[in-house]
């Protein structure tokens, strides 16, 4: 039975391998944006920082102003989200397709619009 194994290594080598990834997420969801589509998000998401961080200053000064004359005790912390998200939203937007991968674009566009969101949010926090 030599000729059995030479067609048994031949079809398992034409045979599809099944631990391969399969194609990207872009390109199985119809529904998924392009990458273009993630990038402007990214550039959105920049300009909600802008506004967050409008919001962080309103927040911080009413604090100052009204009670103690101190902020919360998260100003900090909020302020390294901020920071954090300024980062991640210019990564998700100026790094060529081949430095990151579809997913984790899209992954980090999500990571920059909450914790754009969370800078305002830590600075309301008040125990006082």
């Amino acid at each position: 039975m030599p000729g059995w194994h030479g067609r048994a290594r031949m079809a398992a080598m034409t045979a599809p391998d099944t631990h391969v990834t399969d194609a990207p997420v872009a390109a199985t969801d119809p529904f998924a944006p392009s990458t273009s589509a993630v990038r402007a998000f990214a550039a959105l998401g920049l300009l909600l920082l802008v506004v967050a961080y409008g919001a962080f200053f309103i927040i911080v000064m009413n604090q100052a102003y009204s009670g103690d004359g101190a902020s919360g005790p998260l100003v900090g912390l909020a302020q390294g989200a901020m920071g954090l998200s300024a980062v991640v939203g210019l990564s998700a937007l100026a790094l060529p397709g081949d430095g990151m991968s579809y997913a984790a674009r899209r992954g980090a566009v999500w990571l920059q619009y909450a914790l754009a969101l969370a800078g305002p949010v830590l600075a309301a926090i008040d125990f006082a």
